[in-house]
């Protein structure tokens, strides 16, 4: 690249010297190109992006199993190994955006890191995503992270019945909307415009693309009429199935709209972008032949100025060049002369500003060093009967591995470590069947690549950025993670209180190991710790060296860098119909023999009857049994850790927030600001109505004594709420509850005084909003349908946390679990349902490119599935497709 590169800037400057002996000002105009390529060429050299690919060992999932993966994180420029970090953070997010599992894992020099994600403690099934990041990427938004979205299904209700059934109450409803709101205001029909280049300029003929959807975001098929400020047709638009058309505008047209016809037969129409007065269109037309053509045209400012091009292909300068535009510039390449993939077209003036940009995509070639070949050695396959396969790669090739049960394959194929790399995460948004754009180089091909990089093309790296035209704020900028680091800030409570210079000492210990240390902040009161390689959790004590005035100091944790949960597809949150798997088979017909098979009765082994010789009383422990959280589990459709709750908001420098507070922030669902249960912002819990009533008329004994609780303590989507406090019936029910004497509630239940105050005090909550969960709890019945919320709390009295001093916990690299199967060598065939037959993370070619593979099947499956991909050191993609 850099020999490509050096001719390119020398070819460039030698062109241009004739020019540089006539004017002065061409003289600065092409100091200044060169100067943005330099910056550029600089800057994609040392700010060098990660990539991650998550490969997983199925396609969906049941609650209760667990989902391995294998994770490959490389250079975004070649997708070679060799990135800096050596921290993944991999997250499990529910439907609702809410991440409810994190892992870290080490990258190891390869790139490789391997793990699991347990799918037990889920509250509902439904879609689930997974993503993974580096603490560097986070620098580039969510955009720049791996993500995929998993059906998990419903438990089987016997085992082995695995039938694909997502929660019929539709988890939208059920939980919170976490994820990044929706930046279209969507009617029946919506349309999207995208101009080639970037924008619109008037005078000048440019393409625009558009996509269509209903109110859902589906895409709609729809004809539309390209219409001028007099109502007359100047050109014509229609969209495929994917919701995507182009149509051309017009040189010299004022109030430009587009028509289009709703599924009711009724017009609608849709102003197009504002046009700006100067200014460069840029046109890249899908090419039938060998060559690759674009043009520039601009308006009368810019035709005599000297301008700049660069194309760049996945972070790499691949030709840059100075012209002048003129009449029209245009410029012709051999497609086989540029590299594959998404490549970036970049138009630029002396500044380093952007005049118009767009992407486009070249099909990677076929190789046969691409394929994992799969040969079988097992010529019959018999319930749990040994398989035995041979691999074929490249020699030296690392790959993971996973053989599936086909006939428990509901999901169909997401995507693969080559459409992912190439293309899927050089997009913005969701891509419906990705593997089409990789199935051929024909023209129908060419023209959906096109549409998709004018309708979904996002540019992993900023131009502007990279050129110096536009600056990033380095207080936001996330360093890169080449080892294990404890890092944040010291914020103090008044602003006249300063920040830097402040000793920070820090102990880390678990067990009888522990580490600690000392340092002083910097001018932003920023401190950052490095540690040796831990893992599992560790006790994390952090200690500012303000003993007067430490009350007035919070010390934070920066762990919170995930990127917001992005807006989902509607494509990928599809339970029904569910896609036919195309995985490969095993490439051999086996023939399937029956067994007889031992049932779980015949394989029970009993115990030697045991002789109890004491009694264990009933004691305190009792109680804590009593106060377990498998209660509120049982029931719940939502669950909150308080504990960690309360670490977030410590950890982004704030205070602890008050539980009623916390609780309404948290869910969009929770109204607690009219009932006596709210606290107002003095920390101090209102007063009963009932009592208020009882003194201004000085009855307040008889109220006490023989008062009726009228009284709503909040309520969940509108319907009353029951507290249930650590499995014990607290307060509420609703007004329209039978009536409850208040003191017989005060005497036989929980005292108000012991519900949480500040969201520290409670220890987890879970929410249900079946009728059924609060009956056991309270008598009478309600006569309202409520909803039933479980707070359990830490059985301590009420704590603040000590100024200036952070105690927490310190998160080290997560073990990954080992894949176990029976062997059914030592053990007689039984019923087995594993749909996951086999997952090695780590398979590795020997010197003639072989490796062999060996399992045992389960009891009923009838074809096997087989899944393999890695990443070669030279950065090229393999998998068995």
């Amino acid at each position: 690249m850099s020999k490509f590169l050096l001719f390119g800037l020398v070819f460039t400057l030698l062109r241009c010297i004739p020019v540089v002996g006539r004017t002065v000002g061409t003289l600065s105009d092409l100091d200044s190109l060169l100067g943005c390529m330099s910056r550029v060429v600089a800057a994609t050299r040392h700010v060098v992006q990660e990539k991650v690919y998550l490969h997983f060992d199925n396609t969906g999932y049941f609650m209760g199993e667990k989902m391995w993966f294998t994770a490959y994180v490389v250079r975004a420029d070649g997708h070679r190994p060799g990135v800096r970090s050596r921290v993944l953070y991999v997250e499990l997010l529910n439907p609702g955006g809410d991440v409810v599992q994190r892992r870290k894992l080490k990258i190891d020099d390869r790139g490789h890191a391997h793990g699991d994600l347990s799918l037990d403690s889920l509250y509902g099934a439904g879609f689930y995503e997974v993503r993974a990041f580096t603490r560097y990427m986070s620098n580039w938004g969510g955009a720049a992270c791996f993500s995929r979205v998993f059906p998990v299904f419903r438990a089987p209700s016997t085992p082995g019945a695995y039938e694909p059934v997502i929660d019929e109450r539709s988890y939208r409803r059920r939980l919170p909307d976490f994820r990044e709101p929706d930046t279209l205001h969507r009617s029946r029909l919506n349309v999207s415009f995208y101009p080639e280049g970037g924008r619109l300029v008037s005078g000048l003929r440019s393409r625009v693309a558009f996509q269509v959807s209903d109110g859902g975001g589906r895409h709609v098929s729809a004809d539309g009429e390209l219409l001028d400020g007099e109502g007359r047709v100047v050109g014509r638009g229609s969209s495929d199935s994917t919701g995507r058309g182009v149509f051309t505008v017009p040189a010299s047209c004022d109030g430009l709209r587009f028509r289009l016809r709703d599924a009711r037969g009724r017009f609608k129409e849709f102003p197009l972008p504002e046009s700006s007065s100067e200014g460069c269109v840029l046109e890249l037309p899908p090419s039938l032949d060998d060559s690759l053509r674009f043009s520039v045209r601009g308006t009368a400012s810019y035709r005599d100025r000297l301008l700049g091009y660069m194309l760049m292909n996945y972070g790499r300068v691949w030709s840059c060049d100075t012209f002048r535009v003129g009449s029209g510039y245009h410029k012709s390449y051999l497609r086989d002369s540029l590299p594959e993939g998404v490549n970036q077209l970049t138009v630029f003036d002396g500044r380093g500003r952007i005049l118009c940009e767009r992407l486009f995509f070249l099909f990677p070639k076929p190789s046969a060093s691409d394929t994992i070949r799969v040969t079988s050695e097992t010529t019959r396959l018999t319930p749990c009967g040994k398989v035995r396969l041979r691999l074929h790669a490249v020699p030296g090739s690392v790959f993971s591995f996973s053989a599936m049960d086909g006939g428990t394959v509901f999901n169909g194929r997401g995507p693969s470590v080559k459409s992912w790399m190439l293309l899927s995460s050089e997009v913005k948004g969701y891509i419906e069947d990705v593997g089409y754009y990789f199935e051929s180089d024909d023209s129908v091909h060419r023209r959906a690549s096109d549409l998709l990089m004018l309708v979904q093309g996002w540019r992993r790296y900023d131009w502007e950025e990279l050129s110096g035209y536009r600056s990033r704020n380095p207080e936001k900028w996330h360093p890169v993670e080449d080892m294990l680091y404890i890092t944040g800030h010291l914020r103090s409570l008044k602003k006249s209180l300063p920040v830097d210079g402040i000793p920070i000492k820090v102990y880390v210990y678990s067990g009888g190991s522990y580490t600690d240390g000392e340092m002083l902040t910097d001018s932003a009161g920023r401190y950052a710790f490095s540690l040796p390689d831990v893992w599992g959790e560790w006790n994390l004590q952090l200690k500012a060296g303000v003993n007067k005035l430490k009350s007035r100091y919070l010390v934070t944790v920066d762990r919170r860098f995930g990127p917001p949960s992005r807006r989902l597809s509607p494509y990928e949150c599809r339970s029904l119909p569910f896609l036919p798997s195309y995985l490969p088979l095993l490439p051999d017909t086996l023939e399937f023999d029956t067994l007889p098979l031992l049932s779980l009765s015949e394989r029970l082994h009993k115990l030697p009857e045991v002789d109890v010789k004491a009694k264990h009383r009933f004691t305190e422990g009792a109680r804590a049994a009593w106060a377990t959280e498998k209660r509120g589990q049982y029931w719940a459709d939502v669950y909150y850790d308080c504990d960690e709750e309360t670490e977030r908001y410590l950890d982004e420098g704030k205070e602890i927030p008050l539980f009623s507070d916390w609780f309404m922030e948290r869910s969009e669902f929770v109204d607690l600001s009219h009932t006596p249960f709210y606290t107002g912002a003095s920390g101090e819990m209102d007063s009963n109505p009932l009592e208020e009533a009882a003194v201004e008329t000085g009855d307040m004994e008889k109220s006490l004594t023989s008062g009726k609780e009228h009284v709503e303590w909040g309520r969940y989507k509108g319907r009353p709420i029951v507290w249930i406090l650590d499995n014990e019936y607290a307060r509420g029910g609703g007004k329209m509850a039978i009536e409850v004497p208040l003191g017989e509630r005060t005497k036989g239940s929980i005292a108000v005084d012991l519900f949480p105050l500040f969201l520290d005090e409670a220890k987890s909550v879970y929410i249900t909003e079946n009728p059924n969960a609060s009956v056991a709890y309270h008598y009478p019945p309600y006569a309202e349908d409520v909803v039933t919320v479980f707070v359990y709390t830490h059985f301590s009295p009420r704590r603040r946390m000590e100024k200036g001093v952070r105690r927490t916990y310190f998160q080290g690299y997560n073990v990954p679990s080992t894949f176990e199967m029976p062997d059914y060598s030592l053990m007689p065939p039984m019923e087995d349902f594993r749909r996951t037959l086999y997952w090695n993370p780590d398979v590795r070619t020997d010197e003639k490119g072989e490796a062999i593979i060996e399992f045992y099947n389960n009891s009923s499956c009838r074809e096997i599935q087989i899944s393999a991909e890695g990443i070669t050191p030279d950065g090229r993609c393999i998998s068995n497709e």
